[in-house]
């Protein structure tokens, strides 16, 4: 039955490998970076055991478990226990959505452009293509692992040596093969490339959902079923487990058999969950450029808006014990931002109102910096329907370029209010909930900095519209430059210089001072609304003034 049906895999392997050279090489180098960059800078801010103990015993409590699994190594906490326990999930996540994309981009979404159809018309094998892929995906997974491990290797840092950073890689590597076959898996069930990706992300939603509960309620079992939590059981750097790769790659092993089953008897372009049939006539939304824009991308946007809700509102659950949590940890005032020495000069009550307002206003940073993805997704999904030969079918109508562009362009900033607006009603309703009458926000004012950010990500906005119309092929710029700005604002505060801080257009919005109403200083505020309406303005000339590709 599987006679011929891998032939040609090597062309496609190698096909599949040239067409993602470039992205892949952007997300293996911002992974690494970002991986090893972190390293030095946990043991710069946490020197001495006492240091690391008291944070440890800040973070060891049921919400802090849930957002980043267990703490281990506590006997002897060091700064590689430190680093795996804070790095070593969010690190896979990561990892896992790289795959998601990958898998998706060279399976379902190849299907659903007629780019597998041409190449079954060749002497291709019924499985070569998912094969290729999935072969593409191993390499991709290898060095990302290998070259995350040796890079923490080389860094010489205590206690992060050689073979927790090869376990540390490979539970990196072993997770994303997971995720890879289960994109795979998803790509024969969806009809459609979006469906693939949507299921595969909720799938990973789930399972850090199931990781969180088993570690809350130390249910080893439930933990481990999630990927995630198998992979935490690695413990890099505490006790080097092999184990749990050699089961997660057991586990691609199986769910990427079942897709291959799957792809050997289905038909071609379609899918084993049907997709819904579509109205007669087009509803009238559709016959303008904004409206076809917000048909396309309702429920990715929606999606988001929903998720930003909800993980406002998990920040917001931690809100009422935060002061209980930190206690004077002197780490965790580092990370959050608040001076020791002030607050040493403090009350009890007046250092609790400190401690909530700086969370609220790293949460805030952090949260403007996840929304800033949507946003960026629907500024560039004119250039995505262009790429895929969608766009020439629109233009040949009697449909301006400008209108066309600026249906997206619009969108993408309502999209920022909106879903900022989300997150801040997600934060504000979880606080009040838990504390009442006592909750420590006041949502006008919360509103009020949520709001006062979106200049700052605007910017970003502009400079993806100005690729779009300048330099179509070079749209990943708008994404790297998006990477530097997440992890300036993510670690800069605690290991960059001023001058690198100054990268972010975030950095230059000033937040409230301790135990002040947040004042909206205008000046910067217009400045970077100013060089945002330019960047867009040059953008949207410059597409009307070139041809499609």
């Amino acid at each position: 039955m599987l006679r011929g049906s891998f032939d040609n895999t090597g062309k496609l392997f190698r096909l599949v490998l040239r067409r993602e050279k470039i992205i892949s090489i952007i997300w293996i180098v911002i992974l690494v970076v970002f991986s090893a960059s972190v390293a030095p800078a946990i043991l710069a801010m946490f020197p001495d055991l006492d240091a690391r103990n008291n944070f440890a015993e800040s973070f060891n409590n049921p919400i802090m478990v849930a957002m980043m699994g267990p703490i281990y190594g506590l006997s002897n906490y060091t700064a590689g226990a430190m680093y795996s326990g804070m790095m070593l999930l969010w690190v896979i996540i990561a990892a896992c959505v790289m795959n998601i994309f990958f898998v998706v981009r060279h399976t379902r979404a190849d299907e659903e452009h007629g780019r597998t159809e041409l190449i079954r018309s060749l002497p291709a094998g019924r499985l070569a293509n998912v094969n290729a892929t999935m072969l593409a995906a191993l390499v991709l997974n290898v060095a990302l692992g290998l070259f995350m491990g040796l890079c923490l290797a080389v860094l010489n840092v205590e206690s992060i040596g050689f073979s927790g950073s090869m376990i540390f890689g490979a539970a990196v590597c072993t997770s994303g093969l997971v995720f890879a076959s289960i994109a795979a898996l998803f790509s024969q069930l969806s009809s459609n490339s979006s469906g693939a990706s949507g299921m595969s992300l909720i799938m990973l939603g789930v399972l850090y959902m199931l990781r969180a509960a088993g570690d809350i309620r130390g249910i080893e079992l439930v933990s481990c079923i999630s990927p995630l939590g198998l992979a935490q059981r690695s413990q890099a750097y505490v006790e080097n487990n092999v184990w749990p790769s050699l089961l997660l790659l057991l586990e691609a092993v199986v769910i990427s058999a079942i897709a291959y089953k799957l792809n050997s008897i289905r038909d071609l372009g379609q899918g084993f969950i049907a997709a819904k049939p579509g109205h007669a006539n087009a509803p009238a939304s559709l016959l303008s450029p904004f409206g076809l824009a917000w048909r396309l991308l309702r429920g990715r946007l929606i999606t988001w808006a929903v998720v930003m809700f909800v993980l406002g509102a998990s920040y917001g659950s931690v809100v009422a014990n935060i002061s209980s949590f930190i206690g004077d940890s002197p780490e965790y005032m580092t990370v959050i931002g608040v001076p020791m020495e002030m607050l040493d000069q403090l009350s009890s009550a007046d250092k609790e109102k400190l401690i909530v307002d700086s969370f609220g206003q790293f949460v805030t940073i952090i949260m403007t910096l996840v929304c800033i993805v949507p946003m960026l997704n629907a500024a560039m999904k004119a250039r995505s329907e262009e790429r895929e030969g969608r766009t020439e079918h629109i233009l040949a109508r009697a449909v301006p370029r400008v209108k066309y562009l600026m249906g997206y362009v619009a969108l993408a900033y309502i999209a920022g209010v909106v879903i900022q607006f989300a997150t801040a009603a997600g934060l504000y309703s979880a606080t009040a909930a838990l504390t009442g009458t006592a909750n420590p926000f006041n949502f006008g004012e919360m509103l009020k900095t949520y709001f006062a950010l979106l200049p700052a990500a605007w910017v970003l906005i502009g400079l993806a519209v100005l690729l779009v119309g300048l330099l179509p092929k070079a749209v990943g710029i708008a994404w790297g430059y998006f990477g530097a700005v997440f992890f300036v604002s993510f670690i800069g505060a605690m290991a960059l210089p001023d001058w690198a801080l100054n990268i972010s257009p975030l950095h230059h919005i000033p937040m409230p001072e301790p135990f002040e109403h947040f004042t909206l200083s205008f000046p910067p505020l217009i400045i970077l609304t100013v060089i945002a309406a330019v960047l867009t303005a040059m953008g949207v000339y410059f597409y009307s003034k070139r041809d499609t590709a």
